[in-house]
């Protein structure tokens, strides 16, 4: 009878062993399976911080052109130069500002926009039916010179675009040197046009 209490004791302690062995194996497969995978995922982060990664650039970008000129900021209403395009045998003053008033005196220049040579988005505006009369027939290719006390700025017409009156995205920031032309549109149109001709540019030389 003890033989067969003994054999008993020593089957329900295994049993006992089993089933708490079992659950402990799990756990600890589990645990081993979480470690394994946290210590890929932080090789892989490192060598992803350690990755340079290139930003995008545009193949064709703009030469960029830094310079000091125009240290001090114009009053409206000065004088800046002047706006030659010999393919329309168009030549007016260019001043700082584009209110009426100013507009009055010839080409005006966006207050809040850079100026040439200062390596940025340089904005001129125009009467459709004055200074700008002949801009419609401005192609590419053609050139533009922005005359200023500190020299010629030479831009190349590099398209054309018509929005509404209304879109403020043409007046962006860009970090290259670049002219934009805006005039009122359509060309014949009577009273307040409901658009916009623009003109955009590349620098092809400077001072």
């Amino acid at each position: 009878m003890k033989r067969r209490e003994s054999g008993k004791s020593k089957k329900r302690k295994l049993i006992k062993w089993v089933l708490i062995g079992i659950p402990i194996l799990f756990i600890v497969s589990g645990i081993s399976v979480v470690a394994i995978f946290g210590w890929e995922m932080t090789k892989s982060t490192v060598h992803l911080s350690k990755t340079v990664v290139m930003p995008y650039k545009p193949e064709n970008k703009q030469k960029v052109f830094k310079t000091d000129y125009w240290d001090t900021i114009p009053k409206p209403g000065e004088s800046l130069g002047a706006l030659n395009i010999e393919s329309l045998d168009l030549s007016y003053p260019v001043v700082q500002g584009t209110r009426e008033e100013e507009l009055k005196e010839g080409i005006g220049h966006m207050m809040g926009t850079m100026l040439p040579g200062q390596g940025g988005h340089v904005i001129l505006s125009g009467h459709r039916d004055t200074v700008f009369r002949e801009l419609e027939h401005l192609e590419v290719g053609d050139e533009i010179t922005f005359s200023t006390k500190y020299g010629d700025f030479i831009y190349e017409a590099v398209g054309f675009e018509i929005v509404s009156a209304d879109d403020r995205s043409v007046a962006v920031p860009k970090d290259y040197e670049t002219l934009t032309l805006t005039t009122c549109y359509p060309f014949d149109y009577i009273g307040d046009a409901p658009d916009r001709y623009i003109v955009y540019t590349e620098l092809k030389s400077s001072p």
